[in-house]
């Protein structure tokens, strides 16, 4: 999906070496709790439990929270260099983070899982099927 979202995100991060199971694999296990404050968490998990009434509305939607969270910092991800990469992704800058920051991030999470839900040939760009 980051591929298709952003893709001088994607190669900067693929040219580098670094896998995105390197870092997404504790977003996805915490749910970004380490990665946001308290405030930030409560209503990023209000959001999640609310989208769970298909059954996998809930890990779905924290899939397109995580392209959301990553494509907001695009721009200074690639300006990091390849020794800092890692460290920055696993100290994300969001301290700071209100409620502000999350309803743009879960703004910008609906807008991704409205355009790729349910059409798994945006996310391969083999287009549709004849």
């Amino acid at each position: 999906m980051v591929r298709r979202i952003d893709g001088d995100l994607h190669y900067h991060l693929t040219e580098n070496g670094i896998q995105f199971t390197f870092f997404t694999f504790r977003w996805m296990n915490n749910l970004l709790m380490r990665e946001l404050p308290l405030q930030a968490i409560v209503r990023l998990w209000d959001t999640l439990f609310s989208e769970d009434s298909g059954g996998s509305g809930f890990e779905d939607f924290h899939v397109y929270v995580c392209a959301a969270f990553l494509k907001h910092f695009s721009e200074t991800i690639q300006e990091t260099s390849a020794e800092q990469l890692m460290l920055f992704l696993q100290e994300l800058p969001t301290k700071e983070w209100g409620l502000s920051h999350m309803e743009t991030l879960l703004s910008e999470a609906f807008i991704l899982s409205t355009s790729f839900k349910d059409a798994q040939h945006h996310l391969t760009g083999t287009g549709a099927p004849m």
